[in-house]
């Protein structure tokens, strides 16, 4: 037979037949040899992929893959710097480093996971295998950990139990966090499972009273069945063992040292092998080098928050970043021209892209934005001037000058340049030191937040008082153009104006006499209340209203300073506008005052101003326009307006726009901005009113018998102003002003000197006003001429 082992028939007959050598059919033996073979090849090929995989390419599986995440961080950019009209820094960005190290190098005792994974990155694929070796490699890295952290001390010159202390008070905190978690999962799974026992509870009584009916047995046997099977191909199966909460804060990195020094970060940048974990971060951290000097100018930065937003949506493609939006710890402007310049000072933030593995830490990184450094803004400050007007503050604060007799609660000193408006000085008194802002001392800020007199307070802008009879200025101007005062007819002043107890003068109060014979120029002088109380009584508010309005009283200056108050300018009703025809104006007495109807007029429509909203009228009394004449009433002003009314007399009638910055230098391929704002002519204003005002301004102080001569006069250079003493009834003493310009003969500076319950204007604000023109002598800013009595 063929299929047997061994044939019956020899190799002799085989051949003999004609049988092949090679056929299996003939031969069995070979047949089995052939399957043999077949065999042979898959198995040995699945044998060499085995070894292959058992030790060629063990690493490769026995190391879990590494999931690399993309992260965006901003860089931090600097802001831009301000400085004065000298160059001198008045604020600017400082760069600091911190040292974060990633928590599982904080941690300890170090976490088994990490540690394990530690050890295996740095043995090779046959020793990690090894588990005596794997135990000696854990203990090398808890050894180079002990040793970085001894090096990182040595290296940010703290002591290692300092950074032991910022250890375990960043990794308590972390804990109470991943507590927290903790719990909430707890919660949530215990209200699960509750709410899956409820849905597995007895059935309703109406569904038991269903089953029991004919044939619903098998029905609800299927039904039983179905969701039976449907649970169990649905709901995955419960873990014994749960694993770890880890929140995101363990794979983060944390500050341990603030504000090291450039060659500490530089020695940790450069040297990452000696410092695993740890990297350099680079922050702004915002000073002011003069401290308190124009600090309500200057202004201050604080951290954003999480509730400030900044320009809208310019997004970096395929980042989702916007380097514009501010972030938690960005500084923002808050006062001054920190906050009004804010666009131009603010640097934008830089990006960069981060490679972590899946337990956090770097593995890569890549910037994909440089950050760009703010523009820089030039102040008009002169600082010279500014600190010495300073010190005449506050000295003025700590010992009242002699006479007043009154503590003073507050007060500020404004220069203007006539001409453009520049700000050259801008004095408050009481004030803080900026750098109080980003490094608060509880105590230091306990003592400025509950003083009374309010250092924080910026009166130049901010501060509203009724100017006295610095206000007079004003009406008299508008007694000229409305033509109802012959300013050479003199007006007999008895020292009160109808009784002697109401609407009296200052010298009736005070001696019981009145000023005689007066004309506009003695009038402004010697301070004349029953002048002006007789003008308004003649030509009634509506004229010194809308001139207060062309002089821009009761509307912001236009200054580029934040929030800056209008004050208040009452507006009367037509009927108390217009003047009185009452008999008393037939008396001789008023006869100065009497009308001249053909005389040309100019004539007064409202406010110069088309943004100006019409106001609406006040309950006006009678005795309100005579109050008005002479700065009191309702009325209350900024000592800029002041300045400002006092800077348009003097460069012949305009209207300039004060302004604390000269121009913003921006990046090396734009032009710098100047800051110029134009003077507007305040139209209706004639040069003779003006030169008459004028006149009456110089003998304020040029005269004997002016209300400044004693306490403003110099020998050096004529001076022109006014005195004013705003009443303020039960509030406390009189506040104090003085306002005018300097040279009178060449005018270049205009300025305001008010002090809060300060008493007489020329006895407490006068001395301040010619101390603040000497140190304009004394600063070359202006010449001396010499002064005429």
């Amino acid at each position: 037979m063929l299929n047997r082992p061994v044939s019956l028939f020899d190799a002799k007959d085989a051949v003999q037949t004609g049988a092949r050598p090679w056929d299996v059919d003939r031969h069995p033996s070979y047949r089995l040899a052939w399957l043999f073979m077949l065999l042979l090849i898959p198995l040995g090929a699945v044998a060499s992929r085995l070894v292959f995989l058992q030790v060629v390419a063990r690493d490769r599986f026995t190391m879990p893959k590494e999931r690399l995440t993309e992260v965006y961080e901003s860089l931090p950019s600097s802001n831009g710097r301000i400085v004065a009209a000298d160059g001198t820094i008045l604020a600017k960005d400082v760069q600091r480093f911190d040292v974060l190290v990633h928590y599982r190098w904080i941690e300890e005792p170090a976490d088994r996971a990490w540690l394990r994974h530690q050890a295996l990155s740095r043995l090779a694929g046959p020793e990690r295998r090894d588990r005596n070796r794997v135990r000696l490699e854990q203990q090398r890295v808890l050894a180079l950990r002990r040793a970085m952290w001894n090096r990182l001390a040595a290296t940010v010159g703290q002591s290692p139990e300092r950074l032991r202390g910022t250890r375990r008070a960043i990794q308590r905190r972390v804990e109470r966090i991943a507590d927290a978690v903790e719990q909430r999962r707890e919660r949530r799974d215990g209200a699960r499972s509750a709410a899956t026992d409820d849905s597995h509870g007895p059935p309703p009584s109406d569904q038991v009273a269903r089953t029991q009916a004919p044939g619903a047995s098998v029905s609800a046997w299927w039904r039983r069945v179905w969701k039976t099977v449907l649970a169990a191909l649905t709901t995955p199966p419960e873990r014994s063992a749960r694993d770890p909460v880890v929140v995101q804060e363990e794979l983060a990195y944390h500050v341990v040292a603030r504000d090291v020094s450039l060659e500490a970060a530089a020695e940790i940048e450069t040297h990452p092998e000696l410092y695993p974990g740890v990297r350099c971060r680079v922050t702004y951290r915002r000073v002011y080098p003069q401290h308190d000097l124009a600090a309500h100018v200057v202004g201050s930065r604080l951290r954003a928050g999480s509730t400030s937003a900044g320009p809208a949506g310019r997004v970096v493609p395929g980042t989702g970043e916007d380097p514009y939006a501010y972030e938690p710890d960005d500084l923002v402007g808050r006062t001054g021209v920190e906050r009004a310049y804010e666009r131009w000072l603010r640097g934008v933030r830089g990006i960069r892209k981060l490679l972590k593995d899946r337990r956090g830490e770097i593995v890569h990184t890549q910037t994909l934005r440089q950050p760009r450094t703010g523009a820089d803004v030039e102040l008009t400050l002169n600082l010279p001037l500014q600190r010495r007007v300073e010190q005449i503050l506050d000295r003025a604060l700590t010992v009242p000058p002699s006479g007043s007799g009154n503590r003073i609660t507050g007060g500020c000193i404004i220069i203007l340049d006539v001409r453009t408006g520049e700000v050259v000085a801008a004095a408050d008194s009481p004030r803080f030191d900026l750098n109080l802002m980003n490094a608060p001392d509880p105590a230091e800020w306990a003592r400025l937040a509950t003083d009374p007199r309010r250092p924080f307070f910026p009166r130049v802008t901010h501060l509203q008082l009724p100017p006295g009879s610095v206000f007079k200025t004003l009406t008299a101007i508008a007694a000229l153009e409305s033509r109802w005062i012959d300013p050479d007819r003199p007006v007999f002043c008895q020292g009160y104006l109808d009784r002697p107890d109401r609407y009296r003068c200052l010298i009736y109060r005070r001696y019981g006499m009145g000023h005689g014979e007066v004309a506009l120029t003695d009038a402004l002088c010697r301070s004349c209340n029953v002048y002006f109380f007789t003008a308004a009584r003649a030509m009634g508010a509506e004229p010194i209203v809308q001139w207060a309005e062309r002089f821009g009283f009761g509307r912001p200056t236009g200054i580029d300073l934040p929030d800056e108050k209008p004050g208040h300018l009452p507006r009367p009703p037509a009927r108390f506008a217009r003047p009185r025809q009452d008999s008393l104006l037939t008396q001789a007495t008023f006869s100065p005052f009497e009308h001249d109807a053909t005389a040309t007029q100019t004539p007064i429509d409202g406010p110069v101003d088309p943004r100006i909203r019409p106001a609406k009228h006040e309950r006006w009394y009678p005795g309100d326009t005579l109050g008005l004449a002479i700065g009191q009433s309702r009325l209350t002003v900024t000592p800029l307006q002041i300045a400002r009314m006092m800077a348009a007399i003097a460069n012949g009638g305009r209207l300039v726009t004060p302004h604390v910055v000269r121009r913003v230098h921006t990046q090396p391929s734009h032009a710098d901005q100047p800051i110029v704002p134009e003077p507007i002519p305040i139209r209706g204003l004639s040069p003779e009113t003006l030169a008459r005002v004028r006149e009456g301004l110089e003998q304020v102080v040029a005269s004997r018998r002016g209300t400044g001569h004693r306490t403003v006069y110099l020998k050096e250079v004529a001076i022109a102003g006014k005195t004013g003493t705003a009443e303020t009834g039960r509030a406390g003493p009189d506040h104090a002003w003085f306002a005018g310009y300097v040279p009178a003969d060449e005018p270049r500076y205009a300025f305001a000197v008010v002090l809060e319950h300060g008493g007489s204007g020329g006895r407490a604000a006068g001395p301040l006003a010619r101390k603040t023109v000497e140190a304009l002598l004394d600063l070359g800013l202006i010449h001396r001429s010499g002064a005429t009595k």
